[in-house]
């Protein structure tokens, strides 16, 4: 299959999404429906491509239709920062903050390639302590937050309560894994975050391949 030069476009047509997720493909997992095998580098992205790409695809056309433009950045969990490096290749983003406690596997080397080329403030340490929180607060509020960090359910309940608040008007959060098979902690506090009433609410599952993960979104209303 042919790829276009340039993938980091609007994904309007079914040409410029196909195109995407064989991009993906070859930076993923055969468990996440990528070509790779795993390797222990840990250099590899950790969604299924055609999640990624609906997701993306659906804030587009929301910044678009609701005119506002995602500026500013909230990315609880940063990890290597490769998603980040996707979402921002889309959405350039004015300004970036991202924390996470660097205690999972990862690649150094990954993780240098993925801070350079953004406004980025980095910030070392777990999501729920509150210093950290008061930081993340002096750059409030965000049009976007995606919340990837700790999988255990009294810490993603946490996460989705204390950042859900910064949300801009029409702001909207995304939560990953709430449909993971191994992470039932996610799944349970997403769902009785669905409960809030100051947000519309979609899902994004792609259920084909060994993991699955899928997206939560909450639109702010």
């Amino acid at each position: 299959m042919k790829i276009s030069n340039f993938v980091f476009n609007d994904l309007k047509t079914k040409k410029q999404k196909n195109d995407f997720i064989e991009f993906l493909r070859y930076q993923t997992n055969a468990e996440f429906g990528g070509y790779r095998m795993f390797d222990g580098t840990r250099t590899h992205l950790m969604h299924v491509p055609e999640e990624l790409c609906n997701l993306i695809s659906f804030l587009k056309t929301k910044e678009k239709s609701a005119n506002h433009k995602f500026e500013n950045f909230l990315e609880i969990g940063y990890s290597s920062g490769k998603a980040n490096t996707i979402f921002n290749k889309f959405f350039n983003f004015k300004q970036i903050v991202a924390i996470d406690d660097f205690t999972a596997e990862m690649s150094s080397t990954d993780l240098l390639a993925n801070l350079k080329r953004k406004n980025l403030t980095l910030i070392c340490g777990s999501s729920y302590h509150n210093d950290n929180q008061k930081i993340i607060k002096k750059f409030a509020p965000y049009d976007l937050i995606f919340v990837d960090a700790s999988h255990e359910y009294k810490d993603v309940k946490k996460d989705l309560n204390n950042y859900s608040k910064l949300l801009s008007s029409g702001g909207i959060l995304i939560a990953h894994d709430i449909h993971s098979l191994e992470y039932d902690g996610v799944k349970k506090a997403w769902n009785e975050f669905k409960r809030h009433t100051a947000f519309s609410f979609k899902e994004i599952v792609y259920k084909k391949y060994f993991f699955v993960c899928g997206f939560g979104i909450a639109i702010k209303k």
